[in-house]
């Protein structure tokens, strides 16, 4: 689908375009999930190439970040479905050219509507896609710390479960099988994160850039050098959020092996603890004729006191060791 964006009425308003023709005075094409036909239209209008979405995927910087002619490309991972049990990593293209932005995206990350609503509301005259742009990346700025913010509240509250010394009636195992199952998908998550992050970091840098025939205004620049001390910050919290989420993990691994050490040790006790009875009930059950206890009268339970006593003896003296 492509969506014209035209200056009307106060405010920026879009719609869709099916064959054509695209109005002139358009400041923002925005192709979702674009056909062929849809990328041929916007290539025809504007002059430019629309990458497809195998080149979007690219890895290359030079592949994301180049000029060419008037024409500015970027492309950033963003991460959608934060939210959602299924988050994933989207490829968003900017293009910046001759005044226009024209975006291309297979997906539907927040702040495209976000941005949209509020410029079909109100919005100057004189709005360009370049302006277009900064507001699109403040939103997706915006958007990352509402995630990171929402993973720190989350990483606390796991926190807290994993190391509150009441427990109720929850089964261990249950327990430290959700927390590992909660870890690792905030550590997912994280790891989502900064990879967008690392990604916007490269693009505002890209932008900032001085370059002739695609260089941008000095409040953009302005807005770019403030977007970008932002994002070094989300980094380094969203790096602190992974170590955290690392200490969590080793912490919950910790906590299982010192719960299975638990387990071990009460079947080494029990063992100790049953192994002199054991050997009594052995000798007096070999019954050899010329064992001279097996004539004695009360023999049966003086050997049944002994197993006792052989028996609290050891767990006596492992609680006077504290091993207990």
């Amino acid at each position: 689908m492509l969506v014209a964006y035209v200056f009307s009425d106060g405010g920026l308003k879009g719609s869709p375009v099916a064959e054509g023709p695209i109005p002139a005075d358009v400041v923002w094409l925005d192709l979702v999930s674009p056909t062929e036909a849809d990328d041929t239209l916007a290539e025809a209008f504007a002059g430019i190439s629309v990458p497809t979405r195998e080149e979007m995927g690219e890895i290359e910087q030079s592949s994301r970040l180049y000029i060419d002619g008037e024409a500015r490309y970027m492309t950033v991972s963003l991460l959608c479905g934060a939210d959602t049990p299924a988050p994933v990593m989207l490829a968003v293209t900017f293009i910046l050219s001759r005044g226009r932005l024209i975006t291309v995206r297979y997906g539907d990350p927040r702040a495209f509507p976000s941005v949209s609503g509020r410029l079909a509301k109100s919005c100057p005259a004189t709005i360009t896609g370049e302006i277009i742009l900064i507001d699109l990346l403040e939103a997706i700025v915006d958007r990352a710390a509402d995630v990171l913010e929402q993973i720190g509240a989350d990483v606390e509250r796991i926190s807290k479960r994993i190391f509150e010394r009441d427990q109720g009636n929850e089964n261990a195992n249950q327990r430290y099988r959700a927390i590992l199952s909660h870890v690792g998908r905030k550590e997912g998550l994280v790891s989502y994160a900064r990879e967008s992050l690392a990604s916007l970091q490269r693009l505002l840098s890209f932008l900032g850039t001085e370059t002739e025939g695609a260089a941008v205004s000095k409040d953009s620049k302005a807005s770019v050098k403030s977007m970008s001390r932002d994002v070094s910050g989300l980094s380094d919290y969203a790096a602190f959020m992974g170590d955290k989420l690392q200490f969590l993990l080793d912490a919950t691994i910790g906590l299982v092996s010192l719960e299975q050490n638990n387990i071990i040790k009460i079947f080494a006790v029990l063992s100790v603890v049953l192994m002199p009875p054991t050997l009594i009930a052995s000798i007096y059950g070999m019954n050899f004729h010329n064992m001279p206890e097996l004539d004695f009268t009360y023999g049966y339970p003086l050997a049944l006191c002994a197993m006792v006593v052989s028996g609290i003896l050891p767990y006596v003296f492992f609680k006077w060791r504290r091993w207990l």
